[in-house]
């Protein structure tokens, strides 16, 4: 199925869920990440059970380092 991630089009499996994106997607959830599906965030507790469907819009927010 087609979904949005970060307003680039990705084709993923059906029901996927959040989880699985991300690690599909070599994200490192552990490490300061903050998703948004259709511009409601998701909790992180929720991410195993939140499943996409077609041409939901996903933000996803990764904390930096620096200084």
């Amino acid at each position: 199925m087609e979904v949005f991630v970060n307003n680039q089009s990705t084709e993923t499996a059906e029901d996927q869920s959040i989880a699985l994106l991300l690690q599909e997607l070599n994200i490192n959830a552990q490490r300061g990440a903050a998703v948004a599906v259709n511009n409601v965030v998701i909790t992180k507790s929720e991410w195993e059970r939140h499943q996409l469907k077609t041409n939901d819009k996903i933000t996803i927010i990764r904390a930096t380092q620096g200084g």
